[in-house]
């Protein structure tokens, strides 16, 4: 009997978790985005300061109101178009667009390709290369295939990724998600007493372990 009340407690425990995740974890998409925009916009702030009505300036500005408005094929479509022919850091951008684009309009599958694209693609700076690898991730994390998953992180957890430390957190997730709840405390544990984490990643973590509970 005693096993039967434990093994609710560890269901309760593990659905509080995910909850969790499920709430944060999106604050991790929203990072990433930022800093794509961040870097992006430096690489094309001086063209666009030198001409603000530049032709791929001008191209960005109409895809995004196409997607503001809703017309989400139109948007995807001259997202695609200036991130095959534009010279600055607007084609960086729209390629995030166009795959942000589909998953807008329920093509999960689409974005996904859209991301390994912009993953594999030559010549794309390794930062953006590892953001598409860490967005295909968060779509995968709730349900792609475990090997998958662990194929797809590896690449973010070298030594010298920028993306090393949300690697690490979603590696953690997906422990938890296969119900490895030893090794998702002790991921989580390892993120929250990190010093270099960031600040928010190890509140994240604390409050992962508080879901947890005691062992």
């Amino acid at each position: 009997m005693a096993d039967i009340f434990q093994e609710v407690d560890e269901d309760v425990r593990r659905d509080k978790a995910m909850a969790l995740w499920r709430k944060y974890g999106s604050y991790v998409i929203i990072a990433c985005v930022a800093v794509v925009l961040g870097t992006a916009g430096r690489v094309g702030w001086r063209e666009y300061k030198a001409a603000q009505q530049a032709e791929e300036s001008g191209r960005y500005v109409a895809a995004a109101q196409l997607l503001e408005k809703g017309d989400v094929a139109a948007a995807v479509t001259s997202f695609q178009s200036l991130a095959a022919d534009a010279s600055t850091g607007y084609g960086v951008i729209a390629k995030f667009q166009a795959a942000t684009a589909r998953l807008k309009s329920g093509d999960k599958t689409g974005a996904l390709n859209a991301y390994d694209q912009i993953a594999t693609g030559s010549g794309m700076d390794p930062i953006f290369q590892g953001l598409a690898q860490l967005q295909a991730v968060m779509l995968l994390i709730d349900d792609g295939a475990k090997d998958d998953l662990e194929r797809r992180i590896a690449p973010l957890l070298a030594d010298g990724s920028p993306w090393r430390y949300s690697g690490l957190e979603l590696q953690a997730a997906l422990k938890h998600r296969e119900g490895d709840l030893a090794g998702a405390r002790a991921a989580f544990k390892a993120l929250s007493e990190d010093a270099a984490a960031p600040g928010g990643m190890r509140s994240r973590a604390n409050q992962m372990l508080a879901a947890f509970g005691e062992e």
